[in-house]
């Protein structure tokens, strides 16, 4: 998800533009942010929450280990986050804006009361200095601390070469100060994100320590960023469409190998049990948003956007397998171990897949990797299969050639065979002739015989 961000600022950097104006790298970033969490609202506002397919803003006001524990605790948001959340860890300025985009359309940029008094002009994110705070010898109230002291809740620490956003004046940081409790032996320790910006300053929000003690919404990430996400109850294809949108995402796309093994881990989170015995039962398919209702045998998704990479079939997949009662195989359906299938979905329920962000995932090099391989793979099957399917043809033609030549050969016989026969016949029939020619001739010689002995 975070990868995609950077694909809309780029692209937005690299977009041509006069040279007297100045280019808006994060609009871009900022509209997606804000298109995702109206979306996602259907699913979230009844859980007192918005969220992007990879954070999540709470508006439950808690302190700081409260929050922690909430977004470790609490997967469901409307929509379970596999993987879990944790309290937010920030890196880049990217993830401070997604951050802070989250805070202002939970809360507008007009601040609550003053700026340190307002509870929601703050949001915690998990970063928390662990390791004693000593005075500095000069008394002047400020405090000794070493970037290494802070940790965030991924379990990196800062260093110099960190992404920070501690509050300034005039460009010289002035947080954290880690002012001593009032009251009690405690300092300021963790920190929290402001969610008004300055005005005519292209920024996200500033941090500042305070106390754990405070209360405050909160931001978690997820472990596992959303992009699929696999509901286990039985509908049709067209149920499972209108569902997916009515929870404000999209009906699942899989536009490649790697995202393909991407379904298969989502779902595998969704799915406790084991898939059934019988390989084509109900529970061992997902439905996804493919289809051929505008060209019978021609696959596309739902939206008219074309499947441009070598679909991984089951085996004798697709027949598009036509009867009177249920009509013809119009609809995919994916096996939880990957296969495709087309089957019929007017009435068949089936678990569903809807998916986070409509435009996929960026694609790294491991998914490049995966894809590469796999086409590779498929062009060499594919391949293997033509020369196999050459060499049967092939095979069955010298077979036809065989027997037709044995049928040649065998009529050959037999032609010779009736051939002798007659040369047998016609023989016989003019020896016959020729001896009854000599009897005959005989015969006459002797009544001529007779008749001169007479005279």
């Amino acid at each position: 998800m975070i990868l995609f961000f950077l694909c809309l600022v780029f692209r937005a950097a690299l977009s041509e533009s006069p040279a007297e104006e100045t280019v808006d790298l994060w609009g871009p970033v900022k509209q997606d942010v804000q298109r995702q969490l109206q979306r996602l609202d259907k699913s979230t506002l009844a859980h007192n929450a918005h969220a992007t397919c990879g954070f999540s803003l709470h508006d439950e006001l808690v302190d700081y280990e409260t929050a922690k524990q909430r977004c470790e605790n609490d997967t469901w948001i409307g929509f379970e986050t596999y993987g879990g959340k944790q309290l937010v860890s920030i890196h880049s300025e990217l993830e401070n804006r997604i951050a802070t985009y989250l805070l202002q359309y939970a809360y507008g940029e007009q601040l609550e009361e003053k700026r340190y008094e307002g509870a929601t002009n703050w949001a915690w994110m998990g970063l928390e200095k662990e390791n004693m705070t000593e005075v500095r010898p000069s008394g002047a109230g400020k405090v000794v601390w070493d970037e290494a002291d802070w940790r965030w809740e991924d379990g990196q620490t800062l260093d110099q070469s960190s992404y920070t956003n501690w509050m300034d004046k005039n460009d010289v940081p002035v947080q954290p100060d880690m002012r001593p409790h009032p009251e009690r032996e405690d300092h300021q320790s963790a920190a929290r994100l402001f969610r008004k910006t300055r005005i005519n300053r292209d920024e996200s929000g500033v941090w500042d320590d305070t106390f754990t003690s405070k209360l405050h919404p909160y931001i978690c990430k997820f472990r596992v960023p959303v992009h699929y996400i696999v509901f286990p109850e039985g509908k049709t294809w067209h149920e499972a469409k209108k569902d997916c949108e009515n929870r404000g995402f999209f009906f699942a796309k899989i536009r490649n190998k790697a995202e393909n093994e991407l379904f298969v881990e989502a779902a595998r989170r969704a799915f406790e049990e084991e898939r059934h015995e019988r390989k084509f039962h109900h529970f061992n398919w997902i439905w996804i948003g493919a289809t051929d209702l505008r060209s019978s045998g021609t696959f596309e998704y739902y939206d008219g956007e074309a499947i441009e990479f070598r679909v991984p079939w089951a085996k004798k997949q697709h027949d598009n397998k036509t009867t009177k009662k249920r009509g013809s195989q119009d609809y995919i359906a994916v096996s939880r171990w990957g296969e495709w299938d087309d089957s019929y979905g007017d009435d068949w329920e089936r678990p569903y897949a809807c998916q986070c962000n409509p435009q996929g995932i960026a694609i790294d090099q491991e998914m490049e990797r995966i894809n590469n391989q796999w086409e590779n793979e498929s062009s060499l099957r594919e391949t293997e299969k033509e020369r196999r399917k050459a060499d049967k043809a092939a095979k069955r033609e010298a077979r036809r050639e065989a027997r037709q030549r044995r049928r040649d050969e065998r009529r050959q016989r037999k032609e010779e065979r009736r051939q002798k026969k007659k040369e047998r016949k016609e023989r016989k029939a003019h020896n016959k002739a020729e001896k009854q020619a000599k009897k005959s001739q005989r015969k006459a010689n002797k009544v001529t015989n007779q008749q001169e002995k007479e005279a």
